[in-house]
């Protein structure tokens, strides 16, 4: 093993060599456990469900009220949306629908998926705060020493980032809503460098994007690390895979940061086959860096955004056209795009060993939209959120299946989703709620109105119960 596996670097070591259990002592090996790690992936907009779902729906029943059918069942692509982007890890993902959002206002706002609220009625703007006033997921998970270390540098605790500048909508903002004093939107990082440079120099999640001329470089951190530990006789035959994975992962992430044009973003001004692919390129150049981040355990908490190939005037006018089966071209092309990332990153994970199992394995990666399904009125919908899980989160949630929560045609609160990744990285309620509220976000008086089993669902208990057929872990209340 030489040296052109490592990257020459910007400042002090960034990276460590992953956890070897053979070269640990008893105690620490008897006491050690596999972390999970959290990642959400959101994009603007809503896409049709028709186009989004296809012709699954639940041919069994999992759970009371909850309908399933196995992915691996269905011949062909899931859905025109979904398309094969995710058949390399059918087994290891679920499809979900069957999510409303509680709100009282609709509007423009970024904080559906995440808090599981929209803003105060009267208001329209982007930038509003959830009514709700909690935090989203991501952020509360990042913060909470129940899912990450409390050694874990402030500003490691929480990767959040938003690669692409084409589209205005987005492109200086996030799903994640941190409390300083009031409650803000957390303001992504932008350029490769500056997220890389969150593990050399230890900036905070809120940096704000600024023009980075330096060589995109990561640290050359561990070869001697390396070339000490692979000759240890203690080191194990699962260890050894374990190591050269990472070796072989540090390699990959210098050939597609080499390959990537750099520095600055990547601008897409129209959906042509060439900007996509560059576009693509820069996400997955960034996503990279946060899995090599994760298998290296410097983070554990993840937040993307990606946004789309147009601006805001153009986009935006698209999204109140469309229902019914259909969508314009070149939006339905990004949402495709948004599905291909989504599935490569999880594919990508997969790829990396961890623990007994992958990356995958012991992650919980959260795709989600700004907006539920498009309906015929033209309206942003808080209805039918469209929703794909990947992972196990460690065993944690079952896998392999599209899942329909829907009971009489009423949807399930997102807020139960949401409360169900928090049980699924080991918080109970006592870890997650806040300013008084049992449960999780926002709750209206109609919420579940019409389900037949409305009554589990609308005590404290019911608002933290985790969801049947996706949950496996133990209750936390």
């Amino acid at each position: 093993m030489n040296r052109r596996f490592f990257l020459r670097g910007l400042g002090s070591a960034a990276l460590a060599l992953p956890v070897l259990p053979s070269l640990l002592p008893r105690s620490a090996w008897a006491q050690s456990a596999t972390p999970r790690r959290y990642v959400q992936i959101l994009n603007p907009y809503g896409p049709t469900a028709p186009l989004f779902y296809g012709s699954l729906t639940g041919a069994s029943q999992l759970a009371p009220n909850v309908s399933a059918r196995a992915l691996t069942s269905v011949t062909g692509p899931l859905s025109s949306i979904l398309g094969t982007s995710f058949d390399a890890v059918r087994g290891k993902v679920n499809v979900l629908r069957g999510f409303d959002v509680p709100v009282n206002n609709p509007n423009h706002q970024f904080c559906f998926a995440t808090c599981a609220s929209g803003y105060a009625s009267g208001l329209d703007g982007d930038g509003y705060p959830p009514q709700a006033n909690n935090e989203s997921i991501d952020v509360i998970l990042a913060r909470s020493t129940v899912s990450t270390p409390a050694s874990f540098p402030a500003a490691r605790r929480l990767v959040n980032f938003n690669p692409l500048d084409s589209d205005d909508y987005c492109s200086n903002r996030s799903f994640s809503w941190s409390r300083n004093g009031s409650l803000q939107m957390v303001r992504p990082l932008k350029t490769t460098s500056s997220l890389l440079n969150l593990f050399m120099g230890g900036f905070g999640m809120a940096t704000m994007p600024v023009p980075d001329t330096r060589e995109l470089t990561l640290v050359q951190a561990v070869h001697a690390d390396y070339l000490r530990v692979r000759s240890d006789a203690r080191l194990s035959m699962a260890d050894q895979r374990t190591l050269d994975a990472y070796i072989a992962l540090i390699d990959d992430l210098e050939r597609e940061a080499a390959a990537a044009t750099m520095p600055g973003p990547v601008t897409c001004a129209s959906p042509t086959a060439d900007s996509a692919t560059g576009a693509d390129g820069l996400a997955r150049t960034q996503l990279r860096v946060l899995a090599a981040a994760m298998a290296c355990d410097l983070t554990r908490v993840g937040s993307v955004t990606l946004g789309m190939s147009a601006g805001y005037a153009t986009r935006h006018a698209e999204h109140h056209t469309i229902g019914g089966t259909s969508m314009p071209a070149a939006f339905l092309s990004d949402y495709r795009g948004f599905a291909a990332n989504a599935g490569w990153f999880m594919q990508h994970l997969d790829s990396i060993a961890d623990g007994s199992g992958t990356l995958l394995d012991n992650s919980l990666v959260y795709w989600a939209s700004q907006y539920g399904c498009a309906s015929s009125s033209g309206h942003h919908e808080n209805r039918d959120m469209p929703i794909v899980v990947g992972g196990g989160a460690g065993g944690m949630l079952s896998t392999g299946n599209f899942l329909d929560f829907r009971a009489n045609g009423v949807a399930m609160p997102l807020n139960n989703l949401l409360v169900t990744f928090f049980n699924a990285m080991g918080l109970a309620s006592s870890d997650y709620e806040q300013n008084g509220t049992a449960g999780f976000g926002l709750y209206t008086a109609n919420l579940l109105a019409g389900r037949s089993d409305q009554a589990q669902w609308t005590s404290t208990a019911g608002r933290r119960r985790a969801l049947p057929g996706l949950y496996t872990g133990p209750a936390l209340g």
